[in-house]
């Protein structure tokens, strides 16, 4: 017989006593609620179950009873099998009628002083309770007072191994079964500087982590949030760096397979059509690089799940990244699948937009909202593994896959994921597979089958307006980078702020403050950069060097172009932009000018960054140039006096010869 879902990880329970007793009195928390009340003042919740029985063994299950349960009977009965219509309307309306044939059980014989009731049934195709093998039939638990008033009710399926002859074993195929999970979370590097992981993102990759861990057969991509797993690293807070390592190890020995993820969560196709697909490629080439970094395992790019905003060129956007198999919801194909059957489990193929196929694997959704059963963890995990055996069980002839995906913007609970984990890893009728894995054997056996889909996607949240703001702030940075001659950490620590502004995360508010950050520090290295109020020269040459006086009040070199410009009576010989490094301190620069008269001239020189658009005025200063004397401009007039001289006592000459 199958051990039952448990509430406690460690701890296993045992089922060795007759009907109505409990080994142990172990108290297990639940978050099961209720079915029904009916006005009653006691309630039930489901707090284990054998996941599935066999032809010989008999179900085993726990239910907590709160309230008033003193002389209480419990009714317990077995409905009809269903198959997986059925199954996904009792996830969502668990309200059954009481079959005919039920079992009585006095609440006093079987509670504990922890308030949990015990059951061991007997299920059998004849007997009270019945059931046939190789089916999933609805068993409903009601709990009545002695005059047969009903306190409340609830509903959970029973999955029944079928029973195959040994010559058959080989040809029933189990059903493929991958698990693909998504962390997102908000990024951890805030606008001031300071690196804090967002405390619920860290819960729920510590309980992705602790599943892996505990069931090290179960492999489970999961896309993770570089940028969180980058704050473990920085953080000095010992449970973060328990968790660092424990990711580590369950990534090394294949519990978690690591899928590509961006360094903060974006969204590609929101980014390609803001005209910055740049944007997600640097994103994903960063990520990929913290996680081989801190996990020793470089990240697979091959196989992406899509995100519900997916358009054919989003699927081209992808491809250029390197991957080369998707992953989609059968919510976003168009047309929709029928996965109330389970058709949409079989290969497809979605067109991009130069219309060529690209293989894929359809997600069903249904599988999906099973992990998020608002009854509790005990029953999401029953639910799910009722599903996963009709999908096995419907042509087992076959190779089947399945892939239980999240729904966007939802996390599984710790406990939900811990059980789902646990039923799986021992369910005789799946086998579980990494999604590259499944890919290759489902492409290799029913290629065949493969449907053609166009994507039938969600509306994209713009980030036009943050994308025109992050390319203003990124020129502002590359021009700061160009001051400090390259790469430098004060300039990596902005290019940082600007990285997260494309997380989904943040709304307009929180981005500004970002960028507010980048320009408010870019601003005071530009007030680093003095001269003096007043700076005149005198010249006494036509052509001369300008003495220039500026201070940087930084602790590096910087690298910078003083532009010249004069009202016209200046020259620049060797250019009007001369670059230059500026040392900490005071620097003396010499202008190269030549003079075109004497006379007062006004000369501005302006500093500024060295990139291409000369972005960042770093200073702007005027100087008076003052030019008393030329000697040039003498010698050219002393030369023409005499000229003149000459041509007058010449003609004088001529004129006295011709009087004599």
């Amino acid at each position: 017989m199958k051990q039952p879902h448990s509430a406690r990880r460690v701890r296993k329970w045992r089922w060795t006593l007759p009907l109505g007793l409990l080994v142990g009195t172990l108290w297990i928390n639940s978050t099961a609620t209720p079915t029904m009340a009916d006005g009653g003042s006691a309630s039930l919740g489901l707090v284990a179950q054998s996941p599935w029985i066999d032809n010989e063994g008999d179900l085993a299950i726990q239910l907590r009873i709160t309230g008033d349960a003193q002389d209480t009977i419990l009714r317990v009965g077995l409905h009809p099998a269903v198959d997986r219509r059925g199954l996904l309307a009792l996830r969502d309306n668990p309200i059954l009628e009481m079959p005919e044939s039920t079992l009585s059980i006095d609440v006093d014989d079987i509670i504990n002083s922890a308030g949990v009731a015990s059951l061991t049934l007997p299920v059998s195709p004849e007997g009270i309770l019945r059931s046939h093998p190789g089916e999933v039939s609805p068993l409903t638990v009601e709990l009545l007072t002695a005059n047969g008033h009903s306190l409340d009710r609830l509903t959970t399926p029973v999955v029944h191994l079928p029973l195959i002859p040994a010559g058959e074993a080989a040809a029933h195929r189990p059903l493929l079964v991958a698990i693909s999970l998504n962390i997102d979370g908000p990024p951890p590097l805030h606008p001031d500087g300071r690196i804090e992981p967002d405390e619920a993102t860290v819960r729920y990759l510590g309980a992705v982590v602790d599943a892996a861990l505990d069931h090290p057969s179960v492999p489970v991509d999961v896309s993770l949030p570089p940028a969180t797993v980058a704050s473990l690293a920085h953080s000095d807070d010992l449970v973060h760096a328990r968790l660092l390592a424990d990711l580590e190890a369950a990534v090394q020995m294949g519990s978690l397979h690591l899928r590509s993820s961006p360094f903060v969560t974006a969204d590609p196709e929101a980014w390609r059509k803001a005209g910055r697909p740049d944007v997600h490629r640097d994103l994903m080439d960063h990520g990929d690089q913290v996680l081989n970094e801190l996990l020793g395992m470089a990240p697979d790019r091959t196989v992406a799940v899509l995100r519900s905003t997916a358009v054919p060129a989003t699927l081209d956007l992808l491809g250029r990244l390197g991957v080369i198999s998707h992953v989609v919801s059968a919510e976003r194909l168009d047309p929709r699948p029928i996965t109330a059957s389970y058709g949409s489990t079989y290969p497809a193929r979605l067109l991009n937009s130069s219309g060529v196929a690209q293989p894929a694997l359809v997600a069903d959704p249904d599988l999906a909202r099973h992990l998020v059963n608002p009854r509790g963890s005990v029953s999401a995990a029953q639910h799910l593994v009722a599903d996963l055996a009709l999908l096995a069980w419907s042509d087992p002839t076959v190779t089947r896959t399945a892939i239980v995906t999240m729904p966007e913007a939802l996390v599984v609970d710790a406990l939900t994921l811990d059980l789902v984990l646990g039923a799986v890893e021992d369910a005789p009728f799946l086998h579980l597979r990494s999604l590259p894995e499944l890919f290759e054997a489902s492409l290799a056996t029913d290629a065949a089958a493969a449907v053609t889909y166009e994507l039938w996607p969600e509306p994209v949240t713009p980030v036009s307006r943050r994308a025109t703001d992050r390319s203003l702030a990124e020129t502002v940075v590359a021009a700061y980078t160009a001051i400090l001659g390259g790469p430098h950490p004060d300039a990596a620590a902005l290019n940082d702020l600007l990285e997260v502004t494309a997380a989904a995360e943040l709304d307009g508010d929180a981005m500004d403050a970002y960028l507010s950050t980048v320009y408010d520090t870019v601003s005071g290295v530009l007030d680093e950069f003095t001269t003096p109020a007043n700076q005149s020269v005198r010249l006494t040459a036509r052509r001369a060097n300008l003495p220039f006086t500026i201070h940087n009040g930084l602790n590096t070199n910087a690298r910078v172009v003083l532009v010249l410009q004069s009202d016209g009576r200046l020259d620049f010989p060797e250019g009007d932009a001369i670059e230059a490094i500026l040392l900490p301190g005071r620097n003396r620069i010499a202008l190269p000018v030549r003079a075109r008269t004497s006379g007062d001239a006004r000369l501005r020189v302006t500093v500024r960054s060295p990139d291409d658009a000369r972005l960042l005025q770093l200073q702007s200063v005027q100087l008076m140039v003052r030019t008393t004397s030329l000697p040039g401009v003498g010698v050219a007039l002393f030369i023409g006096a005499l000229a003149v001289l000459a041509i007058w006592w010449i003609r004088l000459a001529r004129v006295r010869s011709s009087r004599t």
